[in-house]
């Protein structure tokens, strides 16, 4: 009869020491990212870049919540969000097809700028640059740009322009070098990588004289997910307060401006 009083008072002591346990589990909040910039990028076949360092710190900084990044696509994201593979994006531009899809933006994170990019031994001087539709184009598929609008659909912006969508901005620069096209529109922070990364790469492309657009980002966050916009400002505020979103990405950004 002990013994059983004994397992008895055992297993409601398991009981009592396991339930706070899992009323401090934070509730996991997905968050998507896909290779843009630096925002997220594969090196030496890692996933890195700003998006995953910023993901740290706010686990770091809160304890409410667990964020954990998914890897989606520029093309596959409205899905995802739609579906609930994922609670939030990093990084997002209200003007990138969000209208009436469920999700509101957070206060802008960081900004980034779209510059064209062109063979050096094509470019006789800035003019060159001056319109970019009087050139073939290269640009990633799913991107969305100020020259066409922000339209995003493949067949609209073949038919409208002389523009080849490739899968990354990686083979848009490759297309410019190869002389398939003769500019390429690239994010800042990407050349920024690439100007570290190969050492003539100044020598081989020149780069417009002023962004083709500069823009805010922020987080696109559905309107299920379970935290609220208002919250994951707050956690924003905390960051910015202790100086971890700035030099942040001007680590991994470095300032490429034409």
């Amino acid at each position: 009869m002990d013994a059983f009083f004994l397992r008895i008072f055992v297993f409601i002591a398991v009981i009592f020491m396991a339930t706070p346990a899992r009323a401090q589990q934070r509730p996991d909040v997905m968050v998507g990212v896909y290779e843009y910039s630096v925002v997220h990028f594969y090196h030496d076949g890692v996933e890195t870049g700003f998006a995953h360092d910023l993901v740290e710190r706010l686990n770091r900084i809160q304890g409410d919540f667990h964020f954990v990044t998914i890897e989606t696509s520029s093309r596959r994201r409205y899905e995802d969000m739609a579906t609930g593979k994922m609670d939030m994006l990093l990084l997002q531009n209200p003007d990138w097809n969000w209208a009436g899809r469920g999700v509101d933006f957070s206060t802008p994170i960081v900004w980034e700028h779209d510059i064209l990019v062109a063979r050096r031994d094509h470019v006789p001087g800035p003019g060159y640059f001056h319109d970019v539709l009087e050139h073939s184009i290269a640009g990633v598929l799913g991107y969305h740009y100020r020259f066409a609008g922000f339209m995003d659909d493949p067949r609209q912006l073949t038919r409208l322009l002389n523009i080849s969508l490739l899968y990354n901005e990686s083979e848009v620069l490759e297309a410019v070098i190869r002389d398939d096209a003769e500019v390429g529109v690239l994010s800042a922070g990407f050349m920024s990588r690439k100007f570290r990364q190969v050492a003539d790469m100044g020598d081989r492309v020149a780069m417009g004289p002023r962004a083709d657009n500069s823009y805010p980002l922020a987080a696109a966050i559905s309107r299920r997910a379970p935290i609220t916009v208002d919250r994951f400002n707050r956690y924003l505020d905390d960051l910015r307060a202790e100086n971890q979103i700035a030099p942040l990405w001007s680590r991994w950004h470095r300032g490429v401006l034409p």
